[in-house]
């Protein structure tokens, strides 16, 4: 049978063959789809599945393949896909296929390389594009080149074909293409950028590889006019959600590194991509692009052997501060920066300023990445760079700081001192106050630097930064913790130096502490003073304050006369002696005349309250502070209430006024409570100046002050005792505080009720009661008054003062009683206090 079938084969002709399908030929033009479907599997049937041979097909082809192709127009979508499978069949068994590319790519441009879309089924247009054009490719070979205009006709559309798996299908045999005719498909490549691009931001990863890939080739093998326009969207690939897109894209961009025949032309614009890729957080990616660039190094090295034959042969040492840990790149590698970064740096510093933010955190780590290459050669773009790195230091993105950070290092490592002071310095005054990121960059940069590279350059660094223009300008956090770094980044580099520079970076971190606001701030200063006694051998911070608190106060010296509430050194000078503890009792000559100047009731309100304040706190620790060496006598006591204190009790108007009164008193009763004040020296000053004033202030708006003013009289009594005299003081005296036992507080008449009791301890054992009967007569009666008082606590108050009082003339006393002793609600308080009298000694 079988032996009979082939021999039927070989005795048939082609007319018979044509003879037997005609039938099924006409059937394929009938209007009924059942019927042309018959057709198409009977003209198979009567051929490929006869295996009559291929070249017999071949001479039959144009009979057979031009009527079944007019069925790729068929209505029915069966009839379309049974056309289409066999044309594929049959054009696999030609022995010269593209003999019947003359009616087949017509056919295809028909249905598929039309501006709308002709054949409306995914699959068949798949069919189409994958099995008959890439089999087209696949079998004819260069030969294909003839019909090069209709292939990239059909690419064209089907490259931005809506179905994904078209485009992919489509980026295939755009490849094979370009890999087929090279020298034919230069002048039509072109034509297929667009589409790719359009198609390159497709929503399927796994499009976008594909498109990827057929772009490395159609550039690779056609030309590169159009490179421009692929190197922008291959750049956004790098920002792909994808890690495959992005491992693809570094591919490509390193294949043309190594392969692209005038890749010397875009070494400019593929090195960006590429080193971008260093730094992609998948470890694969990072692994892959590394060793790509390797590669590209060392290629370039082997091409272009005698230009870099010195460099090779004696390759400069590793920089003394390059970076630890960090592998040094090949010759090669270095060189293809170096030679382009003059190209790089415009861009680099235009994209750190990008509105998108992922562009300039990719930005950043790339020129970290581009300067580790360029080493020295970065002091070529110190102008442009400096300012782009201070701009990228203040951007809201936290990793574009910091690589900002990373990049100012590497300017440290690699840049002399003389070139880089050239341009920070300045940037430091200009940008002052308004924000750190000048600080913040040389903070970075001496940090990458060192002690011996900095020279004669440290002292004006550190001028620079002390300088009033710099470190007193703004009370904003950042700025502070950009000084503070800057003050660690010296103590760090130059700890050699300690001694010459500890004097300045303690007066920095003084000046930060007395501005800032912040807890935060304050315990970053605490570190960094910490970190400056640990560098100059000292056992603990107070020891900072011992060696150069007078210093600091002495370049005060020349200022503190017209310092103002504004003032920064009046801040400075309270946070230096709040903390300097008891050196503060070996500087009385320096600081004195500071505070006495200062509390001047000349001088602002507000600032006296400020002063007022920093001496209340020393006061009321003076052992550690004004007398920790037993150094604070009797006239800096007297210089303190005569000449800064009294003044300021003075009544003025305003509640600022009133306010600074209060302080004042306080400070006395500070001043009291210290035991600094010796009786004599009380019962010196208590007449005169204080007296009066306190007269004054015993009938202050402000209750505090009243209240402070009656226990510091209480005080004053008891530690002058019978020293005073009561022409001066008590007969002066006793008629306010009469008064004050009528004050609308009952805690101030309380206190005034026990002043009493020491104010009457305060008189003479020879008073001349007879000649002063009249003031003791005023003071009984009036106190009387108030032993009827409402409140409890008042009536025994005042009958333990006159107790004490009555001992003075108890038959005065016993007389005033009798007189009132009818009107009382609560008698029996005058017959207790008759009775004390009468059984006196």
């Amino acid at each position: 049978m079988t032996g009979s079938g082939e021999m039927q084969v070989d005795v048939l002709t082609t007319d018979d063959i044509r003879r037997n399908i005609q039938r099924h030929v006409n059937c394929l033009s009938d209007s009924s789809k059942i019927t042309r479907k018959r057709g198409l599997l009977e003209i198979k049937k009567e051929t490929i599945s006869r295996k009559l041979g291929g070249t017999i097909l071949q001479d039959i082809s144009a009979d057979i393949l031009k009527p079944v192709l007019k069925c790729f127009s068929d209505t029915s979508e069966i009839n379309r896909e049974l056309s289409a499978n066999f044309v594929i069949e049959y054009f696999t068994i030609l022995p010269t296929p593209e003999m019947s590319l003359g009616y087949i790519l017509p056919c295809l441009v028909q249905r598929l390389g039309q501006e709308e879309i002709v054949e409306p089924s995914e699959e068949l247009r798949l069919l189409l594009v994958e099995n008959l054009l890439g089999l087209t490719i696949e079998l004819c070979g260069k030969k294909i080149a003839g019909f090069l205009d209709e292939l990239i006709q059909i690419l064209k559309r089907t490259i931005i074909d809506p179905y994904g798996e078209v485009v992919k299908a489509s980026c295939k045999v755009a490849s094979e293409l370009a890999r087929c005719v090279p020298e034919y498909f230069h002048m039509q490549s072109e034509s297929l950028i667009l589409p790719l691009m359009h198609s390159i931001r497709h929503q399927h990863s796994k499009v976008r590889v594909a498109v990827l890939e057929a772009t490395a080739d159609v550039l690779q093998y056609g030309n590169g006019k159009n490179m421009d326009d692929v190197i922008s969207h291959l750049a956004q690939r790098f920002f792909d959600q994808s890690s495959q897109v992005r491992k693809c894209v570094t591919r490509v961009i390193g294949r043309w590194l190594l392969e692209l025949p005038d890749r010397y032309s875009f070494f400019y614009k593929f090195i960006p991509l590429l080193l971008t890729s260093f730094n992609d957080e998948m470890p694969d990616i990072r692994e892959e692009a590394i060793d790509l660039w390797h590669r590209a190094g060392v290629l370039y090295e082997q091409e272009n052997e005698k230009d870099l034959k010195d460099k090779l042969d004696f390759e400069a040492e590793i920089p003394a501060l390059y970076p630890k840990n960090v592998q040094r790149p090949c010759v090669g590698c270095r060189e293809l920066v170096q030679r382009n970064l003059s190209k790089l740096m415009p861009a680099i510093i235009r994209d750190l300023g990008d509105w998108v933010p992922e562009t300039r955190q990719k930005t950043s780590q790339l020129l970290h990445v581009l300067l580790l290459h360029a080493e020295e050669y970065t002091t070529q773009h110190m102008q442009p760079l400096m300012q782009a790195l201070i701009r990228a230091c203040a951007d809201n993105e936290k990793d574009v700081f910091l690589n900002a950070l990373k990049s100012a290092e590497l300017i440290g490592a690699f840049v002399e001192p003389e070139i880089f002071c050239k341009f920070v310095l300045p940037a430091i005054h200009s940008q002052a106050g308004v924000n750190p990121s000048a600080l913040e960059i040389l903070a970075s940069v001496i940090n990458g630097c060192s002690c011996e590279v900095l020279g004669e350059y440290l002292n004006t660094i550190v001028e620079t930064i002390q300088d009033n223009d710099v470190c007193q300008v703004s009370e904003k956090p950042e700025y502070h913790i950009a000084l503070i770094r800057c003050v660690n980044a010296l103590i760090t580099t130059c700890n050699d130096k300690a001694d010459d520079i500890g004097l300045s970076l303690f007066t920095i971190i003084i000046t930060v502490l007395a501005l800032s606001k912040s807890a935060d701030i304050n315990a970053k200063c605490e570190e960094s003073l910490h970190k400056i006694s640990f560098s100059l051998g000292l056992d603990e911070v107070q020891e900072l304050y011992v060696r150069y608190t007078k210093q600091v106060i002495d370049s005060m010296q020349n200022s503190y006369e017209s310092w103002t509430k504004y003032s920064v050194e009046r801040k400075i000078f309270d946070v230096l002696i709040s903390r300097s503890g008891h050196i503060v009792g070996e500087l009385l000559e320096e600081i004195m005349p500071i505070l006495q100047s200062n509390l001047n009731p000349e001088k602002d309100p507000e600032l006296r309250l400020n002063f007022f304040s920093l001496l209340s706190k020393l006061l009321l620790n003076i052992d550690n502070t004004f007398n920790s060496k037993k150094m604070f006598e009797s006239r800096h006591v007297q210089t303190i209430i005569t000449d800064m204190i009294a003044p300021n009790l003075v009544w003025k108007a305003g509640r600022t006024a009133g306010a600074v009164r209060t302080i004042a008193i306080s400070s006395l009763w500070a001043l009291l409570k210290s035991r600094a004040i010796e009786p004599d020296l009380a019962a010196t000053l208590l007449p005169d100046p204080l007296l009066p004033l306190l007269s004054s202030t015993l009938e202050d708006d402000v209750k505090s002050t009243r209240s402070i003013t009656a226990k510091l009289l209480t005080r004053f009594f008891s530690l002058c005792q019978t020293r005073l005299n009561p022409d001066t003081v008590q007969h002066k005296i006793y008629m306010e505080l009469l008064k004050r036992l009528d004050d609308a507080s009952d805690e101030i008449r309380l206190t005034v009720a026990s002043t009493w009791t020491t104010f009457f301890k305060c008189f003479p054992t020879d008073y001349d009661v007879s000649l002063n009967r009249a003031h003791l007569e005023e003071m009984y009666s009036g106190l009387l008054v108030h032993m009827d008082d409402p409140d409890t606590n008042i009536q025994t108050a005042v009958l333990d003062a006159l107790k004490v009082g009555g001992k003075i003339n108890p038959s005065t006393l016993i007389k005033e009683i009798e007189k009132v002793k009818h009107k009382h609600r609560t008698a029996h308080y005058c017959d207790e206090l008759i009775n004390y009298l009468q059984n006196l000694p």
